[in-house]
């Protein structure tokens, strides 16, 4: 008797507990982007996937960041802070191709000119007051040419003053995500306040070269300036010789497609170029490399930073390449759905590609499935997130994706109408289980009882049956 009702205690507990328990449905639970946090993806990366060292010899910081798949392959104190050099004409061409009209005429002032720092160099084509020119022109003068007169002119036309456009700067660098880069001034010459990171400058520059007009003052080896009302036609050059002959030969490579060069006081100079090779495109930072000289002490020998980034590319070209990890549509898993007429199937959400070591093979990727949810019940919409694929290789996670629905899974109609929401679904379920077990207690609790009196009927018949043979024995 004792482990009957033993029994039908477990059983009512076993009720109470399903009758509180709630239906487990997919949910849009955020999920940390490991790619980033524990990978090389995105400016922001924590890691690098180059795991052979220092690569460079002198240069304070360094880059080599990969465009089409985001990846950050190799990277030397990114986040220190360090002096940017001309590479600030780079968010001033950013700011003012975003804030003016490149065809407007702009007029040079005296006042802009004269703002200058005292010693300031004055480059081609050397601006004369009340002289007038395309803001597009001026532009080519700031980028390919360098001229720290133009960025006064550009600064003073777009924003009425250099503090006006200073704000404009640093908004548009907050804007962008840098956290480590101050501007003081739009032309770069020195200012002990202004300070700046590789990382910045790289998130920087990849951002502005989306920018068609940009792109194009990046790349530019040359640009013929119109005759205007104070000046016959000019050519004005790029000085980064990597992309140019014109001056230096030795440096020219057919990978590089574009770059901005900037030198340090004290002699250290920097770069920003951009290069292409085997479906890649890398975005390479050097900054403040030690240049060399002649026995003279007077001439360059090497520059360093044009030496130093062709180590960088080098490297990157010969040791990896560029590879298709997720496909558009590419059906990549299957799962179960509780309620449901079928399964749902999986693909990206979007393609992805990544840079790895040349000779990985797929066998050294380790696919890792991080679920939303334990069970995913109907309906299961089209296009509904559901789980997260993480790519591995080896500790650091190089690539990740949301997967979603590529086909909508309806609740079976014969327990659950298509049109209810998953909760009412879940319901109905559930209270179809509590019915059942409440059946099972009843019977069983009927049995109980009719087996205790089935037993009390029997021992009154029995006694009955002793009364009357006592009698009769009389």
């Amino acid at each position: 008797m004792k482990k009957i009702r033993a029994f039908c205690l477990f059983l009512a507990a076993a009720l109470t507990v399903l009758l509180l328990s709630p239906g487990v449905a997919a949910q849009d639970i955020p999920t940390a982007d490991q790619s980033v946090l524990s990978g090389c993806h995105s400016v922001d990366a924590a890691m690098q996937l180059n795991e052979q060292g220092k690569l460079t010899e002198t240069a304070k910081a360094a880059i080599v960041y990969e465009r089409n798949s985001d990846t950050m392959i190799y990277a030397h104190n990114p986040d220190q802070r360090i002096y940017p050099t001309s590479m600030v004409k780079l968010m001033t061409a950013l700011v003012a191709i975003e804030k003016g009209d490149p065809q407007a005429k702009v007029k040079v002032t005296k006042r802009a000119i004269s703002d200058l720092p005292l010693g300031a160099a004055v480059v081609k084509p050397k601006l004369e007051p009340g002289e007038e020119l395309t803001l597009e022109d001026l532009l080519y003068c700031l980028v390919a040419a360098s001229a720290n007169d133009a960025a006064m002119v550009i600064a003073e036309y777009i924003a009425g003053s250099q503090d006006a456009f200073l704000t404009m700067m640093n908004q548009k660098a907050q804007e962008l995500g840098c956290k480590d880069t101050v501007f003081t001034n739009p032309h770069g010459l020195h200012d002990p306040n202004m300070y700046t990171t590789a990382r910045d400058l790289c998130r920087i520059t990849d951002a502005a070269l989306d920018n068609e007009l940009f792109k194009a003052l990046f790349c530019a080896d040359s640009h013929v300036i119109p005759a205007t009302n104070k000046c016959e036609e000019r050519t004005v050059y790029t000085g980064n010789h990597m992309i140019s002959k014109a001056e230096i030969k030795k440096y020219y490579d057919p990978r590089v497609t574009g770059g901005k060069t900037g030198t340090v006081d004290g002699g250290g100079r920097c770069l920003i170029a951009t290069s292409e090779q085997g479906g890649m495109e890398l975005l390479t930072v050097v900054m403040d490399a030690k240049p060399t000289y002649e026995p003279n002490g007077l001439a360059l020998a090497t520059f360093g930073s044009f030496e130093e980034t062709t180590v960088l590319m080098n490297h990157v070209f010969a040791n990896y390449t560029c590879r298709q990890i997720f496909y558009e549509g590419q059906i990549v898993s299957q799962y179960p759905v509780s309620g449901g007429a079928n399964s749902a199937v999986t693909i990206p959400a979007r393609g992805a590609s990544t840079v790895l070591p040349v000779g990985v093979e797929k066998d050294q990727l380790n696919w890792v499935y991080t679920n939303y949810a334990t069970t995913l019940t109907a309906p299961v919409e089209k296009g509904q997130r559901i789980s997260v694929l993480q790519v591995w290789y080896g500790s650091k996670c190089v690539a990740q994706t949301d997967l979603v629905a590529v086909n909508a899974v309806k609740a079976q109609t014969e327990y659950i109408q298509t049109e209810r929401s998953d909760g009412e679904n879940a319901g109905k379920v559930w209270l179809i289980v509590a019915i059942v077990l409440v059946a099972v207690v009843v019977l069983v609790g009927g049995s109980i009882v009719a087996l205790r009196w089935t037993r009390r009927f029997r021992l009154n018949a029995r006694r009955r049956s002793r009364r009357a043979d006592r009698r009769r024995s009389r």
